[in-house]
């Protein structure tokens, strides 16, 4: 109450009395009374009384308002300080919410509720509570073993007490803190520092971070299985880091598939996992790697089959070092690596040979051709067979189109002109075949594979060599390649007779071949030919 109208509203009477007492002593009709003093002096005394509790009234107001203001002040900041703040007394029942976040929590309002039952999820815990709670006012307010943490409409809530004191009795301070965010981000922040994010496998942080537990005596005896992926260098630079993360996934899910809920499975590196296998021997350690070589053996796929070459070991005393027991693991892996490479190798070159011919990449024994093809020559140019020279030439006609298998094929089938952008993806396929062979150990073949397409006049692809720039085994196969095309019926034209190729040949000498060699070739082409079939052809 600040104002004149507010002052009227509340002591109007008073002040009424005060002006009509103050009129009938001013109108001289009293002037002879005695007790006229007297009264004045009480009308006087009526007034500065009337003044005082004005200001009196004043002041508590001033004093409400602002402790009306304090009061929001604090009931907006416990409502915005995301914590919900109760009290309750030895009832054990709630006396008191003081924010908004405690309806949020618990879905409801609580006053009056029982604490217990309100933080308990079932009634065991419940007695439990109540249990807890009766004691702290029994023993004197000793809050340390009170839940500092609960779980309330699947939150995780944070729980803090505080005594106060009433002067006549305790109450508790209930704070409740609801951290699911930050539980749950911890969480996954350990997830991932546990696992790989790739396989969700364990990672290798994991398994050095419990080894202690893992060698526990109790788990003995312990065998472990280093296990690295065959090829996955050849999908990577052929296909892709996207083919080579699916192969990955694959090859973790076949692991996991093998081994027991009580095995660790982890991803020890790029290629390579490790395998923990608790109470565990020799025995029963090769049976589960025979089930994952069966496993890969019968997951198809397309160009680069599943294939994982594996070393064990097992620790059959507590004693043996951890470290020595990966390193035999280890050694024994790359041994096996070097045994299955050949193998492995060998079932790549087959496989693109199949996927070619039955994708319709190549024709129909196009390669079969090309290596009778590439075996004669070299026998002219003085190469036995069992040469390197000529086994890359032999290993060439397996691979030479190997890179199309990257290109989409209906790029590859694609009838009329392409465009640049299309044309430059085509061109890449002889990079894409130079880096399989290169994953497959093949350098030599490797080169040769990139410079096919170069030109003798250095108007060829990719780099534009010239003359003998270009690989000596490139000038060789590109010869007897381009031959068994035109000598071929295509899709756009017919095979050319022998005589009308020959011609082709002697015009593309010194243009497109290495004249020399187009010579000897053609000097020697019916010691170099062989029984051929209609089909399809094209080099690109």
């Amino acid at each position: 109450m600040g104002n004149d109208q507010d002052d009227k509203l509340l002591f109007g009477q008073e002040e009424k009395i005060v002006r009509l007492c103050k009129a009938e002593m001013e109108s001289g009709k009293f002037k002879d009374n005695l007790l006229l003093p007297k009264y004045q002096k009480l009308v006087r005394n009526y007034q500065r009384l009337l003044k005082f509790t004005k200001k009196i009234v004043k002041i508590a107001d001033t004093q409400g308002n602002v402790l009306k203001k304090r009061e929001y002040k604090i009931k907006s900041l416990l409502d915005n300080s995301s914590q919900g703040f109760l009290t309750f007394g030895d009832d054990l029942r709630v006396d008191e919410e003081y924010s908004a976040e405690c309806t949020s929590i618990f879905g409801k309002k609580i006053k009056k509720e029982h604490i217990a039952l309100l933080l308990s999820n079932t009634p065991s815990e419940q007695q439990e509570y109540i249990e807890a709670f009766e004691s702290v006012f029994q023993d004197e307010i000793n809050l340390a073993h009170l839940p500092s943490k609960i779980n309330i409409n699947n939150r995780h809530i944070d729980v803090k007490y505080k005594l106060i004191n009433r002067l006549d009795n305790y109450a508790i301070l209930v704070i409740l803190t609801d951290v699911t965010e930050k539980t749950i981000t911890e969480a996954q922040i350990k997830y991932l520092s546990e696992h790989d994010c790739l396989t969700s496998l364990y990672n290798r942080s994991y398994i050095d971070k419990n080894i202690p537990k893992i060698t526990a005596p109790s788990n003995l005896p312990l065998s472990v299985v280093l296990a690295d992926m065959n090829a996955l260098k050849l999908t990577n630079d052929v296909f892709g880091h996207q083919k080579g993360d699916q192969l990955i996934v694959k090859v973790a899910q076949i692991l996991k598939k093998c081994c027991r809920e009580t095995d660790i499975v982890s991803r020890w590196g790029g290629d390579e996992f490790l395998l923990l296998l608790p109470n565990t021997d020799p025995n029963v350690c090769l049976q589960i790697v025979e089930s994952i070589n069966k496993a890969c053996q019968e997951t198809e796929q397309e160009i680069v089959d599943i294939s994982v070459s594996m070393g064990t070991a097992t620790m059959e005393t507590p004693n043996t070092n951890i470290t020595e027991l990966f390193a035999v693991a280890e050694n024994r892996m790359y041994k096996n690596k070097l045994l299955d490479n050949k193998t492995v190798r060998k079932n790549i070159i087959s496989k693109i040979e199949t996927v070619l011919e039955s994708k319709g990449i190549i024709p129909p024994d196009h390669i079969r051709r090309m290596k009778s093809l590439v075996v004669k020559f070299a026998d002219v140019l003085g190469f036995p067979k069992e040469s390197l020279e000529t086994q890359n030439l032999i290993l060439l006609a397996s691979l030479h189109d190997a890179g199309k298998i990257a290109i989409p094929q209906d790029l590859l089938k694609k009838q009329g002109q392409l465009s640049s952008d299309e044309w430059e993806i085509i061109k890449s396929y002889s990079e894409i075949g130079y880096r399989m062979a290169q994953s497959i150990g093949e350098p030599g073949v490797a080169e040769a594979m990139l410079a096919l397409r170069e030109r003798w006049d250095g108007t060829g692809y990719p780099t534009g060599l010239k003359g003998e720039q270009i690989p000596y085994l490139s000038r060789v196969f590109s010869i007897l390649e381009v031959y068994d095309v035109i000598t071929s019926d295509r899709a756009f034209q017919s095979a050319l007779s022998p005589r009308e190729a020959r011609d082709e040949m002697q015009k593309q000498s010194g243009l497109q071949f290495d004249p020399t060699l187009t010579q000897i070739f053609l000097d020697n082409l019916d010691n170099v030919l062989a029984p051929k079939k209609k089909d399809r052809a094209s080099v690109i």
